[in-house]
């Protein structure tokens, strides 16, 4: 693109030209210059758009937070629906599954009734049950335990039981988080009480390990007001008092995924699914976790779709509910899609939120290693080229990591997403555009070029083999937890 002279760029602007410039400098130096041409064409039109941030901001502006089987997740399917056709996918549809346990979010509220007198800040986790009104105990602090196998303290019956879960051995925190939660409701205490990791009295929610329903009410504790309560309690005993009045709901509904295909020109069964999912938590909008990934997907289908271009195998687009409680449109998807398998080449999934992409983490799988890399050359000039062997179960991609298939998420840069992932600021204008704009464009790219590519990236593992992918990349502890008996 020609400027006028005298033209003045903001920074924004000056960023996506840069990125355009190294884009098109690095496929016209490249020995496949006419395949390449397409990533350029491709990432040119998604960074130009603005389409992925229009459309993360109608999906946390009109819908807001969308909690698994509720109304407004529900609306955000049908909004994902509607803009997908509105693309030109004729084919863009449902799949539904059956939930079988709703949950609902009611107020919560805290306070020390002694030795002192004062309102501390907490929230309910998800799928945790209420306390049946204000119910008041004791406080009993476990610490921040090495081991989920802990001994108890006295006094555990009947408590207000402070805990720290964190990560044993290869397990994250939450795999101690679920099994002290049944440890606890077996030795009778009555709350969990889980001091937050966030900054300025913020709480915490999730439902991993909790789905489909949590042995004893599982609570937040602002980490201010847990501090004060531990310093309280080396000066001798607490009292506190929660009303935390969640409900549930079992009578039978389906929740659904959304798909939409874009057909292949050689190889239409063989297909590359590029996915994100549209549930989020209700503390805020769910902008980044995984609005953003929902968004960036959507970007990535228009721009194929209105560039016209057709890769060797179908590039297929899915957008995957209830994920918060533990990748149950994904588990879904994989037992409706069983027979396909086969044909599933890869899988690519965008869940950490929009910051300055590195490239995919692809599972542990050392065998793709060198494929992949192939596969992400292209996006090289957006430094979206790297390759990381790291591997993790706690997004939509694990159900894919059990059945064999290469699964692989975007890599990006943690920026300040933790902090906000799963609280009261995961909203709208923390999002920024211009790096949704190039995650947005690397999806896109990553895409076409795994679809359009002369091979496949690499083979399906059985079932043993993925067994063991799992025990070496030290994501078997989540497996269990989020699987139970169930191999799958």
């Amino acid at each position: 693109m020609t400027l006028p002279i005298g033209t003045r760029l903001g920074p924004y602007a000056i960023a996506r030209r840069a990125v355009l410039t190294g884009v098109t400098l690095a496929v016209s130096a490249s020995p496949c210059a006419a395949q390449d041409d397409v990533a350029a064409r491709i990432a040119g039109t998604v960074l130009t758009s603005g389409g992925a941030s229009a459309s993360l901001q109608k999906l946390t502006d009109t819908v807001g937070a969308r909690v698994t089987g509720s109304p407004q997740l529900r609306a955000a399917s049908e909004l994902i629906l509607s803009a997908l056709k509105e693309a030109g996918y004729a084919n863009a549809h449902f799949e539904e599954y059956d939930l079988p346990s709703r949950w609902r979010r009611g107020p919560a509220s805290g306070r020390i009734l002694a030795p002192i007198e004062r309102t501390i800040a907490v929230g309910s986790y998800g799928w945790v049950p209420g306390t049946s009104g204000e119910v008041s105990g004791p406080v009993v602090d476990l610490g921040a335990p090495a081991s989920p196998d802990v001994a108890f303290p006295p006094g555990v019956r009947g408590a207000m039981v402070l805990v720290d879960p964190q990560k044993a051995g290869a397990d994250p925190s939450f795999v101690m988080r679920a099994t002290l939660a049944k440890r606890l409701a077996e030795a009778g205490a009555a709350v969990m009480l889980i001091p937050s990791d966030k900054p300025g009295r913020m709480v915490y929610t999730s439902a991993f390990g909790f789905y489909p329903r949590a042995p004893l009410p599982a609570v937040s504790v602002a980490k201010e007001d847990a501090a004060l309560l531990r310093r309280l309690l080396a000066k001798g005993p607490v009292q506190i008092a929660l009303d935390v009045r969640n409900t549930f709901d079992a009578t039978p509904y389906r929740e659904r995924n959304v798909v939409a295909d874009l057909p292949g020109r050689r190889l239409p069964d063989e297909v590359v699914l590029v996915g994100a999912h549209f549930d989020s938590w209700d503390f805020a909008q769910g902008a980044d976790d995984d609005g953003s990934g929902v968004a960036a997907v959507l970007e990535a289908a228009r721009a194929l779709k209105s560039l016209g271009v057709a890769a060797r195998r179908t590039i297929r687009f899915a957008f995957f509910s209830g994920e918060e409680e533990a990748c149950l449109g994904s588990r879904a998807y994989v037992v409706a899609h069983e027979s396909e398998l086969d044909r599933l080449r890869t899988v690519l999934i965008m869940d950490e939120g929009a910051q300055m992409p590195h490239g995919f983490q692809i599972q542990g799988r050392s065998d793709l290693e060198t494929a992949a890399k192939q596969r992400l050359a292209p996006l090289s000039a957006l430094g979206a080229a790297g390759v990381s062997l790291d591997a993790s179960f706690d997004e939509d991609h694990a159900p894919f990591v059990v059945v064999g298939v290469p699964a692989f998420t975007l890599w990006v840069d943690p920026g300040d997403y933790d902090t906000r992932h799963h609280t009261a600021i995961d909203t709208f204008e923390h999002v920024d555009p211009h790096w949704l704009a190039v995650d947005s464009a690397v999806m896109a790219v990553a895409a076409w070029s795994f679809a359009d590519a002369t091979d496949s990236v690499g083979r399906r593992l059985s079932e043993a083999e993925a067994r063991d992918l799992m025990a070496r990349t030290g994501v078997e502890g989540t497996h269990r937890m989020v699987y139970g008996a169930s191999a799958r």
